[in-house]
């Protein structure tokens, strides 16, 4: 059962022993801080009995804090990234039991929800919906939709598509696409410091970097018109095989200049076709990464339209989500004393 295929992590290798290594260095040295950016992870987790005890379930979560207004406050909730129990566990409530310690732990630190991303129409989404139902407490809302790109005939068609429109928006707008710098400017330093949303409008926070995967600055745009930043593109690498389009912005007033697209065809190119002839009907696959990834919400203005348009035709998987949300009770929150510990 993987509750959220976004993240990228394959729990089909669940006993491998590599997991458990990978799981502590995630975990280990890890805390909850009172500061707004605080930021942990967190696991719980079930091995078998007996001599040959092995690991059998496991559930991997994310504490994320933002600020509350200007209050010297902060709202935390604890994101549950993956919830696995390998299939002959399955079916004996250990799901239940982990979404349990889970839920009971935020409770206990004072965190103001826990969330899940739920994929729908997928094998597992029956089972995550009574794990998360409604009687239970938890809320639903529309999700994210999260998109992957893996056929290299399909793929490659709509690049050349995509390169072809960027020449000539880029002639009429007159933006030029630049490299992702390895240190902060000081436009994207003000950027990241700028009041509002914390993930709406932000370049990558290398103060921030992924739990999982890589910032990647081989694959990560600007978008620059008359010296002056005016959009970008920070790619996300969760593995060898899969890039994520993460963070794809432009400012108001260039939605309709091309910038977006021309950054993420640019990227397209360089990492899933570098050296390849586009019109050849050969292809086998993409390289040097053979996938890639991105994600939006259906309420933003400009993605659902565009993604329809340009991604959904060539999609290999085309995935939409709903939110489950569980408000903890504030009664808990007063009697949170001292340093919050994220040991698992």
């Amino acid at each position: 059962m993987l509750s959220n295929p976004e993240d990228g992590i394959d729990f089909r290798g669940l006993t491998s022993v590599s997991l458990w290594p990978m799981l502590f260095s995630l975990v280990k040295g890890k805390s909850l801080r009172d500061h707004c950016q605080a930021e942990a992870n967190i696991a719980w987790g079930f091995r078998s009995s007996g001599p040959k005890s092995e690991p059998i379930a496991m559930l991997l979560a994310r504490i994320n804090s933002s600020p509350k207004g200007n209050k010297c406050e902060c709202y935390r909730e604890m994101e549950i990234c993956s919830l696995a129990v390998r299939k002959p566990w399955q079916g004996k409530g250990i799901a239940r039991n982990l979404l349990q310690a889970a839920t009971g732990w935020a409770e206990t630190q004072a965190l103001d929800q826990v969330t899940l991303a739920m994929p729908e129409n997928q094998a597992y989404t029956p089972a995550l919906k009574r794990l998360t139902s409604l009687e239970a407490g938890w809320n639903d809302s529309p999700g994210k939709v999260i998109v992957t790109l893996s056929d290299p005939i399909k793929v490659g068609a709509l690049l050349v598509r995509l390169e072809k429109m960027a020449k000539r928006q880029k002639q009429r707008w007159g933006w030029k696409i630049a490299p992702y710098p390895d240190e902060l400017t000081s436009e994207l330093q003000a950027r990241l410091t700028e009041p509002g949303e914390p993930n709406i409008g932000k370049p990558y926070d290398p103060n921030q970097p992924y739990s999982i995967g890589w910032h990647s600055l081989t694959y990560s745009r600007l978008l620059m018109a008359d010296d002056k930043l005016v959009g970008w593109l920070a790619a996300h690498q969760l593995s060898p095989n899969l890039l994520r389009y993460n963070k794809v912005w432009v400012d108001p007033g260039w939605e309709k200049s091309g910038g977006l697209l021309a950054m993420v065809a640019d990227v397209m190119r360089s990492a899933h076709f570098a050296g390849v002839d586009l019109y050849a009907n050969n292809l086998k696959s993409c390289k040097p990464i053979p996938k890639g990834c991105f994600s939006f919400h259906p309420q933003h203005r400009n993605m659902p339209r565009m993604s329809e348009r340009h991604f959904r035709p060539v999609a290999s998987k085309w995935v939409e989500t709903r939110m489950r949300s569980l408000p903890l009770p504030r009664a808990s929150k007063s009697h949170a004393k001292g340093k919050v510990s994220s040991e698992a």
